[in-house]
């Protein structure tokens, strides 16, 4: 990426951000093109910004393009965390002495306020290796878009800042949403002010600033939504590609905390971004970790199976009077074959539709002067599976019906996710809705650490974190933790805030996993920092209670309970009924059992 010249078009809002993969010397292609700015990303995957018109002329000038992703639009996830499920009792261990020192975190977020004294060493020099910025204009920069301010320029700015000077002159980024550093506190504060400590106080960081989508933040204004942060997949691979790149280089391991998640995908984990994380997560000393997201009570997920041929089912979608464009896919799972009809609220019917290959087939409907564009792959590249894009513009509001017939029928599932609560006017939602498989993704993915969350104030399940399983019934999520009224540090100025949701819980594990790294990587106690571990080692500890049946939809395998992963570490066997006697390396434990 670093011999790649700045590119304006990624902050265009009339530009489309594709995940591309490719074959050959795409970059020497693309580069020699006006209409388009591309990046390889590796060997196989690239980005490429590009307004939906010019997509066509783009694959057939470009054949080394072999496919491109359909975009997905990334929202964020939104008690001291050291004292949330037994988190604690192996921080005070003095045995133990685990800080998360030599542990890399990458951040992939709104930013990070890096003038917080959470994150400035004792010497004031910072923890943070790099900020990698994506939304930022300059000429200077290695890359097709944003600047990477290295440690030591960020050490220079907190020089000035501490002298009474401009820091921003030296390095010119901010956390303005504060939901990275919020989530960076939970993970690692180092309890500058005493009243709350993150769970890894000696980590580093490194850090991306994710892109704002110019073309996603139109979309909202288009239908009258307030803005929030809209990200796109495209940004969220390459951010994944540049952490792995700086721990390389460092030659550290690395635990990748995901800030964002869509609901736009197959829901399997073989979409192309969830294969890439999962690609990167079979690697030693590379860990993701990644929340369900909040959408459990959205009403955003239809599903049902068809169980004939020529069967047919409808599903409703009432449609708020603010909504203007509107977006979304119907998978069908492989090997099934299945056809689609629209029918408007006053009652106009497009006619079952059936694609071949690629297709894209249009329909007015006339007495509401709206327009539909439906593309259909069949197979979908990546996943195999039949996929309807349904794209609506000058949507009326009112119940629109998709009706779906079986072709050719084996197990006849089929799913509907709409896009994020966040992203859509209150009163847009299916009529009938299925709340389980509204994890989002990438926590779908293969050997990525999955969570979801709890109310640890009163041990209940709460409704809108994301459930499982996956769309083929592979098990997400892996454990839950409690994720209801985080303490956390916030913006510059130090203070303390309190935070609930996906991101808290999925920064809670984060900076489990730096402790279990540290432990099992940099203390050099035991070989090999694998994902696949780590992951078994959280599920067989976890909690589990008498009253749930596991693994579930709601919590995974149990709930996170770090002590015991030491324990089981240490080879827990139990010596006399009253008593649990284990080894810490070469430390003898006995404790009660009650």
């Amino acid at each position: 990426m670093d011999e790649n010249r700045f590119c304006d078009k990624y902050l265009d809002e009339n530009y489309f951000h594709y995940v591309i993969e490719y074959r050959g010397d795409f970059q020497e292609k693309v580069d020699k093109l006006d209409y388009v700015c591309g990046v390889a990303i590796t060997d196989t995957l690239g980005v490429v910004a590009v307004q939906e018109k010019d997509l066509p002329k783009l694959r057939q000038e470009v054949p080394e393009i072999i496919f491109v992703e359909a975009r997905s639009v990334y929202t964020l996830q939104d008690i001291d965390p050291s004292n949330v499920d037994n988190i604690n009792s192996v921080k005070i261990n003095p045995y133990l002495n685990l800080t998360g020192k030599g542990i890399l975190v990458g951040m992939i977020d709104s930013g990070i306020n890096y003038l917080n004294e959470e994150f400035i060493r004792e010497d004031d020099t910072s923890r943070i290796i790099s900020i990698w910025d994506q939304n930022m204009i300059s000429e200077k920069s290695d890359f097709k878009y944003g600047f990477v301010y290295n440690n030591e320029k960020i050490n220079e700015a907190i020089k000035v800042y501490k002298s009474g000077g401009d820091p921003y002159s030296i390095v010119n980024t901010k956390d303005e949403i504060d939901h990275g550093t919020k989530m960076a506190g939970i993970i690692g504060a180092r309890g500058y002010n005493g009243k709350m400590q993150g769970i890894a106080k000696d980590c580093d960081f490194l850090v991306v600033k994710l892109l704002q989508s110019p073309n996603y933040k139109k979309l909202l204004k288009d239908n009258n939504l307030p803005e929030v942060p809209v990200y796109s997949n495209a940004e969220v691979l390459s951010a994944i590609e540049f952490l792995r790149e700086s721990a390389k280089e460092l030659q550290r391991p690395l635990i990748i905390f995901i800030g964002v998640g869509s609901q736009e995908g197959s829901h399997d984990g073989y979409n192309i971004t969830a294969r890439f994380i999962s690609s990167l997560a079979s690697r030693e000393g590379i860990i993701f970790v990644s929340g369900t997201g909040n959408l459990g009570d959205a009403e955003g997920h239809a599903s049902n199976f068809i169980k004939n041929v020529g069967e047919v089912d409808t599903v409703e979608l009432s449609v708020s009077k603010n909504m203007k464009s509107l977006e979304f896919y119907v998978w069908v799972q492989k090997p099934d074959e299945m056809s689609i009809s629209v029918i408007d609220p006053a009652g106009e019917d497009t006619g079952f539709y059936n694609p071949k290959i690629y297709s894209i087939e249009r329909k007015d409907f006339y007495l509401l002067n709206t327009q539909l564009e439906i593309r259909g792959y069949n197979p979908e590249n990546f996943t195999g599976h039949q996929i309807f894009i349904l794209n609506f513009n000058n949507i009326k509001n009112g119940v629109w019906k998709i009706r779906l017939r079986g072709d050719y029928i084996t197990r006849g599932r089929y799913d509907i996710w709409l896009p994020d609560k966040k992203l859509l006017p209150e009163g847009t939602k299916f009529l009938k809705v299925d709340p389980y498989t509204t994890l989002t993704i990438p926590s779908t993915a293969r050997s990525v650490v999955t969570v979801a969350y709890y109310n640890s104030n009163n041990n209940s399940i709460v409704a809108s974190s994301g459930r499982g399983y996956n769309s083929n019934y592979l098990i997400n999520p892996d454990l839950a933790v409690g994720g209801i009224n985080i303490l956390t540090t916030s913006g510059t100025d130090n203070k303390i805030v309190a935070v609930s949701g996906s991101s808290p819980a999925t920064a809670i594990v984060t900076g489990a996993v730096c402790l279990l790294a540290q432990w099992q990587f940099a203390d050099i106690k035991y070989s090999g920092l694998y994902s696949t571990k780590i992951r078994s080692l959280l599920i067989y500890s976890a909690t589990r209670e008498r009253n749930y049946v596991y693994p579930n939809e709601d919590l995974g395998y149990g709930k996170l309970n770090l002590l015991d992963v030491f324990t089981i570490l240490g080879g827990r066997y139990r010596g006399k009924e009253e008593y649990i006697e284990y080894f810490v390396g070469k430390l003898f434990v006995r404790y009660p059992i009650n």
